[in-house]
């Protein structure tokens, strides 16, 4: 499907970038892995190196625009070019809280921080990306943002607002550069059982388990699987779209979860 297709994957170390790192080598695309972490990149690297894949792993940090150019240039000297980019590249709450904060309370840094990983990194990588691109005719991006970007969970703003202009950024890339044959499109996810929805707490998790619409949460690889085919050329015609890939969450009003507790004889609120 994307063999002699180069892709860049920006927070490709773990989780959803590491499962769609893996998942477009599989399809015979050459990556490259950029993310902080360096030594999981690296690890990321060597098990698709290890399935018979082509990877390559950098440390990057996409805040950085020297750094952001640099990927590229990488890129380009050990693939020849650049025709897929997925930006999954992503900061949450501070030290792993869960929440930046109250607006009238929030530490601006926290909001700063935000804003520079979450939009302004894929911005950089996708403006050193597109003409490397438009050197091969043409290309397909995808940003990964956020149902919180789609609908307030109140206690993450900065993140939540970096998330929502990810998908405008989208659109605007998709505009200026359809007729040139690139495409872009944005990915929203909705809870993804990982490591870090986890340390979250049990209660939490069943809360979001409890508001979707199907009875499970979904893996990195389902978000990995979306990216596939808007990448691809089995999305040939889609570009500038919000798919959101979250089990039902954005759906359904919110009374729907206490609905379901009533029909099954539960109580609403449960005690300790």
């Amino acid at each position: 499907m994307l063999t002699d297709k180069v892709a860049v994957v920006t927070g490709g170390a773990s989780g959803i970038g590491r499962a769609t790192a893996q998942l477009l080598a599989s399809h015979g695309a050459a990556v490259v892995i950029a993310d902080l972490d360096e030594s999981h990149a690296l690890s990321a690297a060597d098990a698709i190196a290890e399935t018979g894949g082509q990877a390559l792993a950098m440390r990057v940090d996409l805040r950085d625009e020297t750094q952001a150019r640099a990927m590229v240039e990488a890129t380009v000297a050990r693939f020849g070019g650049v025709d897929l980019l997925d930006n999954t590249v992503s900061y949450n709450a501070p030290e792993q809280t869960g929440a930046d904060g109250e607006i009238h309370e929030m530490e601006v840094a926290i909001w700063n921080r935000a804003l520079e990983i979450n939009l302004r990194g894929p911005m950089l990588a996708a403006k050193y990306c597109i003409p490397e691109m438009l050197k091969r005719g043409g290309g397909a991006i995808v940003n990964i943002s956020s149902t919180a970007g789609i609908l307030s969970l109140g206690t993450v703003p900065a993140y939540a607002a970096s998330k929502a202009a990810v998908h405008s950024l989208s659109q605007s890339i998709a505009t200026a550069y359809g007729k040139r044959g690139i495409r872009c499109n944005t990915i929203a996810p909705g809870f993804v059982d990982t490591p870090t929805t986890r340390n979250m707490g049990d209660r939490f998790f069943q809360m979001t388990l409890d508001n979707n619409v199907l009875p499970y949460l979904g893996e990195p690889e389902d978000i990995a699987q979306a990216a596939l085919f808007l990448l691809s050329d089995a999305a040939r015609y889609i570009t500038g779209q919000l798919l959101a890939v979250d089990g039902g969450q954005t759906i359904h009003l919110p009374v729907v979860a206490d609905m379901w507790r009533m029909a099954a004889g539960k109580p609403l609120v449960e005690t300790a």
